[in-house]
């Protein structure tokens, strides 16, 4: 039987959960052909944090393990992340992490921002089918089938409104206020940010809108600082911790960039602000979610001009698991218009937590562990307490 999996390809960071466990790492492919890192028994290991991957004759490191041993990493920044086969690598390692048996059946709810849901059937035809990957862990080698006949692509940010409405188990919070009035929904990615709108529990497009700007232009700015002052050269994907503590290193040496990284996010966030209030008359909004994995680090900035704002729990994850409370809702759909020999609608995929770990800017998590912390996601003080 099909398995559910909630699955968000963000530019900056992959998110995906399947109601008992999540995981989080940067979205980043790195070529594997220059040989395997070798453990040496000192660092941490959890699945994602050691993702490597065989496909179609050849070997990847992708999230935080690109970022540490790939001589050639990179995170696709384009509109239609059309570099090689990363969307299709980075789609397939993060359901490795749950391929458990020979041949795997997911049924995979995913999201594209609603500026670009006219590429959605394109990128069904690209995923849709049988992939053979090899799964390294360690020395071993694991070889999985994995099978993806339903697929179904949604607008981005209503993950999050599921996230807030379904619980894990795919019920409606029947006394939730979101379920009723005007709900916005601001999902400030890494590359782009989201505008969607839901008016008494239906999606409308009329509302929603994609705008090229996300946490990245940030990120730029002070790659571009960092040059600049001290003639450090980094690539985005190397900054997130950087980013994170406030802190680089140079030459050893720790150097403060609390108020410079302030002082740009700041910025990014007045634009948004300008952008929301084009678009929509704020006044007739009930709630405003803020999420995404660039929501935390500008929340400060938003919520003082927008006060039926709130931060989405979670907000990175946010897409990924209500992604995953939508799917198993149609499941348990599905088995009710089938009949009781349909199964129980538990192996579908929803249960009780496992022990959450961490590594790096790599995360693992259980359902019901709201005090996690992902790469990209920290919550930012202007005073620099982390």
């Amino acid at each position: 039987m099909e398995r559910c999996i909630g699955l968000d390809m963000g530019y900056g960071f992959i998110k995906i959960d399947d109601g008992r466990e999540g995981h989080v790492f940067p979205s980043v492919v790195g070529e594997g052909e220059s040989g395997m890192p070798m453990s040496l028994g000192i660092g941490q290991r959890t699945g994602s944090s050691e993702l490597r991957i065989s496909y179609n004759g050849k070997n990847y490191l992708l999230g935080d393990y690109a970022i540490r041993h790939s001589r050639l990493a990179h995170r696709g920044l384009s509109p239609t992340r059309a570099e090689g086969d990363d969307l299709k690598i980075l789609f397939l390692g993060a359901l490795s992490l749950y391929a458990r048996e020979t041949i795997n059946n997911f049924y995979v709810v995913t999201g594209l921002p609603p500026g670009r849901m006219h590429m959605a059937d394109d990128f069904v035809r690209q995923l849709r089918g049988d992939h053979e990957v090899v799964r390294h862990t360690g020395a071993s080698r694991f070889g999985v089938s994995i099978r993806l006949e339903r697929i179904e692509v949604v607008p981005q940010p209503v993950g999050s409104f599921w996230a807030e409405v379904l619980d894990d188990r795919g019920q409606i919070r029947g006394d939730h206020p979101l379920l009723s009035g005007r709900i916005g929904i601001i999902d400030i990615g890494f590359r782009t940010s989201d505008f969607a709108t839901v008016i008494d529990g239906e999606y409308s497009p009329g509302f929603c809108k994609t705008v090229p700007l996300g946490i990245s232009f940030g990120y730029e700015e002070i790659a571009q600082e960092l040059s600049t002052h001290y003639g450090l050269e980094r690539e985005q994907y190397t900054l997130d911790d950087a980013v994170i503590r406030g802190q680089v290193n140079v030459s050893g040496r720790p150097v403060d960039i609390v108020e410079l990284r302030d002082r740009i996010f700041g910025d990014i966030a007045t634009k948004l602000l300008v952008e929301a209030r084009s678009m929509w008359q704020i006044q007739e909004y009930d709630h405003i979610i803020i999420t995404g994995g660039g929501g935390r680090v500008l929340e400060r900035y938003l919520r003082p001009e927008l006060p039926q704002a709130q931060l989405a729990q979670d907000s990175v994850t946010a897409n990924a698991r209500g992604y995953y409370n939508w799917a198993y809702f149609n499941a348990q759909q599905q088995a009710a218009d089938l009949g009781p020999s349909s199964g129980d609608a538990d192996s579908y995929g929803a249960g009780s937590g496992s022990t959450a770990g961490y590594g790096g800017s790599t995360s693992s998590y259980s359902r019901g562990d709201t005090s996690r912390d992902e790469g990209g996601s920290r919550d930012f003080r202007a005073s620099g307490e982390q």
